[in-house]
């Protein structure tokens, strides 16, 4: 187990020449296909899949964003690790109620009704399940699938790590895994506001079918994930996982991520699993001059992915 890597500089830049030689010899044949599937309801599931070859399949790394009704591509991370996973078809699915051309105002406030109404860490899971099934039908997935979320997109990864059969391994990536919201908020939230969150929590708790909107997501959602332990999730897999966390995270306190990390230990999975702990990081791995280090994380994790996955062909 892996556990701690600080700048391994020759890696980044060997990960940066392998990633530009395979973007210059497969680029001229990939594409992006944005389109949509359809739920069981009748709305729809809007995806964008690039660096595709659209007459073949493609391996797969899904990219699951994190909190808020923002489009999945308008996230600068998510941006970047596309590009960064050149020679990989990158799939991003949107939530509930949000499409690609959307653009919030304010990505926690600024959303519709849909999306307050529907959006769960469950109904995401359910949405990639679909997506993933009708890129297999249309030949666009050749079962070859790596799972990559950050923040709230790290908990619908840790869930698929062990629900998707065709996965093959997973990035986590600034999640609090290893402690329930409601064990790790109170570690990061100012104890007048825990206090309010507190009584909230209990209410929705004990009333199923109170509605309501709290923290810009609704009722169904903290019932869907404030018990939830998700290293649990991930325990229940079969792959490897790399778990990644800055000691200085304030929005998902690292004595969640080593929560996860002891847990691997404790039940003997510790081959499966690498953990990153990044000194003097925040939640999206900024230091504190301000500076950021984004890049070259998701650089050093294309490395990792690389080591997981047999050769393409």
């Amino acid at each position: 187990m892996h556990l701690r890597l600080i700048n391994p500089k020759s890696a980044l830049v060997a990960a940066i020449l392998i990633v530009g030689a395979v973007w210059m010899s497969g680029q001229s044949a990939a594409k992006e296909i944005a389109d949509m599937t359809a739920r069981a309801d009748g709305s729809w599931i809007h995806w964008t899949l690039s660096n595709a070859a659209p007459d073949r399949p493609n391996r797969v790394v899904l990219i699951a964003q994190g909190s808020g009704c923002s489009p999945a591509r308008s996230s600068p991370s998510v941006a970047m690790l596309a590009e960064i996973l050149s020679d990989y078809a990158v799939l991003t699915v949107e939530k509930f109620g949000v499409t690609p051309a959307d653009g919030p105002t304010e990505r926690l406030e600024d959303c519709s009704d849909a999306y307050l109404e529907n959006h769960t860490v469950s109904q995401r899971v359910a949405d990639v399940a679909a997506v993933l099934q009708d890129l297999k039908e249309r030949r666009l997935f050749d079962g070859d699938l790596v799972l990559f979320g950050g923040s709230e997109g790290g908990a619908v990864v840790s869930v698929l790590a062990h629900e998707a059969a065709e996965a093959d391994a997973v990035v986590v990536l600034s999640t609090g895994t290893g402690l329930t919201m409601a064990e790790f908020l109170p570690l990061v939230a100012p104890p007048p506001a825990m206090e309010q969150m507190r009584a909230a929590f209990d209410g929705i708790r004990s009333d199923p079918d109170a509605t309501g909107v709290l923290g810009g997501v609704s009722y169904d959602w903290w019932r869907d994930v404030l018990d939830r332990r998700f290293s649990d999730d991930l325990l229940k897999a079969a792959i490897p996982v790399l778990l990644i966390h800055g000691a200085r995270d304030k929005s998902a306190p690292v004595e969640a991520a080593r929560a996860t990390r002891d847990a691997f230990v404790a039940a003997g999975q510790e081959h499966r699993l690498t953990y990153w702990e990044f000194e003097n990081r925040d939640h999206a791995m900024v230091d504190p001059q301000g500076r950021p280090h984004m890049g070259e994380v998701l650089t050093q994790v294309r490395g990792w992915i690389g080591q997981q996955m047999r050769p393409e062909g």
